[in-house]
């Protein structure tokens, strides 16, 4: 592959006269056009950024590309009340005000309005959730509730991936570059027109990454060492896609996107057993997770103030997983219609189905009772803007109907107020009820969680006590009822503050602390501890982002997260957020053709299921600097440099809730090529 890419390189440098030159490397936008760039993710339509009555920041092409990330949950680092952090060479553990982990199911994510959710555990693989960083166009965050806006799981937030339309990615565009965890990658994209009114692109990418060190204890060491596992932690990955935009004469428009991916991944994971002294052993896994997806979405204007849009989706996923292996299908439909009724009204309805179907390999540890699954989504919702006082003060009331095979009915309410003060303040309210239906994992899905040795569950019990937790059909939808507060501060042109806070009381969350003995023999004990919703708490904070251009070369910002959690018991999910998140960052035109980027962030110290243990484990806080620097070499060809996780010794970041071993992150440096064509 290194082969092809160098080949490619010297192609492209010799074939550099083109139509399309390569952005300045000045800031693509002031800060008043940040504000009022259009959001869709709070409402389902578009509305100013600085009018958007949620906790909402927004990723921007120009951030993308500044930063150097090589991957959506790299390009999140630094959202404010966002906790991103890399658990192993492939997998990510993101989340918005707590309950981060590798089975993270309280945030919804999207990439172009098709949700990415995974029905076995109700999350998201972000390992597979990939694209060509430049054609992303923004990444719109949510910290809060959206349900009642796109339905359960979007409990703490929602992150909508939204990508150019293929009118703006005209020409060809490569990439290539090579590091040293970034060993090497590679990215080609060609666009064009096929007629006046119709647009598209094909693209295609790749790479190599390298293992991250696996940490352990001394014992944990030995363990490994006596066993001889494997403890390669490598990805390899390739995608390809496209995107083809119509645009007809009635006002009418249609996009249809496609992808198509194959990654190879190497893994090492604890399971229990009854082998002493230790009770599990270590197993290395070289698994493929390959799959494909197909999005249409058509939107009609049927007056100025009426339109409709259909998005029709299907996709397909096969993992080959040892202890989770899967095949899945997914189809989705989705109907929205927006009219104005009134002066006043700005009304919104819409109604929804999604198929999932699966059918999950067994593994020794983890086995179900249903082989294959199909559960079914039914959904409604409408949402009515009503305008209070004209170009001042709005109010949004939301309400959305669910029924889902599992939980059956689910009514999620919101109401949010926007009031703006004058062209300096805004102040925004919300209050909204959430669900998070329950994940095929706690439905019908039983695992052998891990084995306690002789005398620790009794001092008078001498066997060893296998302990497995059990899908449960009575497991219902956890519960959220969340109260937000924010003020948007704009005292000059080149500064603004935005601030949210928050209060969030959770219900009926996952437990598992009733249990039964269910057999043995004379070597050991089995118990069974059911799924049950018998857990509670809440959590509240605030979150800060301050945006400051002194210069138009020079852009600053400094974002901060604060969260103070209390739970009930023992951790059955990671509940816990770290109660501090910090990141400065500063991005300086230094020329017309050359400029530096540098990131610092902090991380508080956080507490984890401990995948072996099972009970509470402190994960220390963590710093880390990224420092970039971008020349545009030519019109056409941008030569750069990063450096990741810089001027803090290889640390754990965050360690997976089951089964999978922690891994320390280092510093990286890579270097890239862009040309443009």
């Amino acid at each position: 592959m290194k082969k092809v890419i160098f080949f490619l390189l010297v192609w492209g440098s010799v074939n550099t006269t083109s139509a399309d030159e390569m952005s300045n490397d000045a800031f693509e936008m002031s800060l008043q056009d940040l504000l009022n760039t259009e959001v869709t993710s709070v409402s389902r339509e578009a509305v100013l950024l600085s009018d958007a009555p949620a906790a909402i920041y927004v990723v921007t092409a120009d951030d993308i590309k500044k930063s150097g990330a090589t991957s959506i949950p790299q390009a999140l680092r630094g959202v404010p009340g966002l906790h991103v952090a890399q658990i192993d060479s492939q997998k990510w553990a993101v989340s918005s005000r707590g309950f981060n982990g590798r089975y993270n199911n309280k945030l919804l994510v999207m990439i172009d309005g098709r949700s990415v959710y995974s029905p076995e555990f109700s999350g998201v693989y972000w390992e597979v959730q990939d694209y060509l960083m430049n054609d992303i166009l923004r990444i719109e965050v949510i910290r809060g509730p959206s349900s009642a806006m796109w339905g359960a799981n979007a409990v703490n937030g929602v992150i909508n991936i939204i990508t150019k339309h293929s009118a703006d990615t005209q020409g060809g565009y490569l990439e290539v570059g090579a590091g040293n965890y970034e060993q090497v990658f590679g990215g080609f994209r060609y666009g064009g027109k096929l007629s006046d009114n119709i647009s598209a692109r094909l693209y295609a990418k790749g790479f190599e990454r390298d293992d991250l060190d696996h940490y352990s204890n001394d014992s944990e060491g030995l363990h490994q060492a006596l066993m001889g596992v494997d403890t390669d932690n490598g990805w390899t990955h390739y995608q390809a896609g496209g995107r083809l935009d119509v645009q007809f004469e009635n006002a009418a428009d249609l996009a249809i996107s496609f992808d198509a991916y194959s990654s190879r991944m190497k893994q090492i994971y604890h399971v229990p057993n009854l082998i002493a002294p230790m009770y599990r052993a270590s197993a290395s896994d070289d698994f493929k997770h390959e799959g494909w997806n197909i999005l249409s979405n058509y939107k009609h204007a049927l007056s100025a103030t009426s339109e409709f849009i259909v998005k029709l989706y299907y996709d397909y996923t096969n993992r080959e997983e040892s202890l989770l292996g899967f095949h899945s299908h997914t189809f989705d439909l989705d109907f929205q219609h927006q009219f104005m009724l009134g002066e006043r009204h700005n009304i919104a309805w819409g109604l929804g189905y999604r198929f999932f179907y699966d059918a999950i390999n067994t593994h020794p540890n983890i086995v179900s009772t249903v082989k294959e699954e199909r559960t079914d989504l039914w959904s409604a919702f409408v949402r009515d803007e009503i305008t209070l006082v004209k170009n001042a003060l709005w109010m949004t009331m939301a309400l959305r109907f669910e029924y889902h095979t599992y939980s059956k009915e689910e009514w999620q309410p919101n109401v949010r107020l926007m009031w703006k003060v004058n062209d300096q303040h805004r102040l925004w309210g919300s209050i909204a009820y959430a669900v998070r239906t329950p994940s095929r994992v706690e439905n019908n899905i039983d695992f052998h969680n891990h084995t306690l040795p002789p005398f620790e569950l009794n001092p008078l019990l001498s066997l060893p006590v296998r302990i497995f937790v059990d899908g449960n059909e009575q497991f219902d939808s956890e519960r959220l009822l969340s109260y937000e507060l924010g003020w948007r501060f704009m005292p000059h042109h080149n500064l603004a503050f935005d601030t949210a806070f928050f209060y969030n009381d959770y219900d009926n969350l996952r437990g598992g602390f009733d249990f039964n003995i269910s057999g043995g023999s004379l070597s050991h004990i089995d118990i069974q501890v059911p799924f049950i919703n018998d857990q509670k708490g809440h959590n509240y904070g605030f979150d800060v982002s301050t945006q400051w251009r002194p210069h138009e070369s020079l852009k600053l910002n400094v974002n901060y997260g604060f969260i103070q959690s209390h739970f009930d018991g023992l951790q059955t999910q990671n509940t816990y957020a770290p109660k501090h998140i910090i990141s400065l960052q500063g991005d300086w035109a230094i020329t017309d053709d050359i400029s530096l980027n540098a990131r610092w962030r902090y991380v508080d110290y956080s507490k984890v299921i401990d995948a072996v243990s099972r009970v509470d484990k402190t994960i220390d806080g963590y710093q880390g600097v990224d420092v970039g620097m971008s020349w545009r070499a030519s019109p056409n060809l941008r030569l750069s440099a990063y450096g990741k996780n810089l001027f803090e010794n290889s640390h754990v970041e965050y360690e997976a809730e089951q089964f999978n071993v922690p891994f320390r992150v280092e510093p990286s440096f890579y270097g890239k090529v862009e040309l443009e064509f």
